[in-house]
């Protein structure tokens, strides 16, 4: 069984509340921008900080967290990796609506350069795995994260067209992303 359990105070002490599945807005739970520790027990899970699932987030794998950082007291919402995180693998298309030239992509590209796909792509979509998508080189800059099955059609709806520049799927042996 997959959990999560967020903490009050840093060093997983303090007041808790425990998960066992995603949470589209921790308001209801009565746990919203309290956190500033969590243990993770299981399957990764995804913080983020505005509700819905949405905004800015982070990744944690099974194990204590006991400094959040960036996410001290902002998580809004919570999502459990279900997805099986072998051999992850998303297709990269040039163009929208999954169209033009297109690159499978089994693994961690630090350089879409070296793909000569660089600022080319315009739509996605995951058959396997979770991937962390990055507007900058080896993994810095914006990010956007998508699951297994996910399909976007259009980059230009989230000011993202042709700005990719580097991905890499989840792990297992990630402890934070």
């Amino acid at each position: 069984m997959s959990k999560i359990v967020l903490f009050e105070e840093p060093d997983c002490r303090g007041k808790w509340k425990e998960f066992a599945d995603s949470v589209s807005n921790l308001d209801t739970e009565s746990f919203a921008k309290t956190a500033r520790s969590l243990k993770v027990v299981g399957k990764h899970w995804v913080a983020y900080k505005d509700k819905d699932m949405k905004g800015d987030f982070m990744v944690y794998g099974p194990g204590e967290h006991n400094n959040l950082g960036c996410m001290d007291r902002e998580i809004m919402s919570l999502r459990l990796v279900k997805e099986e995180l072998r051999n992850p693998e998303i297709v990269l298309y040039e163009d929208v609506d999954f169209r033009g030239q297109l690159r499978n992509i089994f693994e961690r590209v630090d350089d879409l350069r070296r793909a000569e796909f660089n600022n080319l792509v315009s739509s996605h979509e995951v058959k396997e795995g979770v991937w962390i998508l990055y507007k900058g080189f080896n993994q810095t800059g914006s990010r956007l994260i998508t699951f297994k099955g996910e399909k976007c059609s259009n980059y230009c709806l989230f000011d993202w067209n042709d700005k990719l520049s580097s991905l890499r799927p989840l792990l297992n042996s990630d402890h934070e992303v």
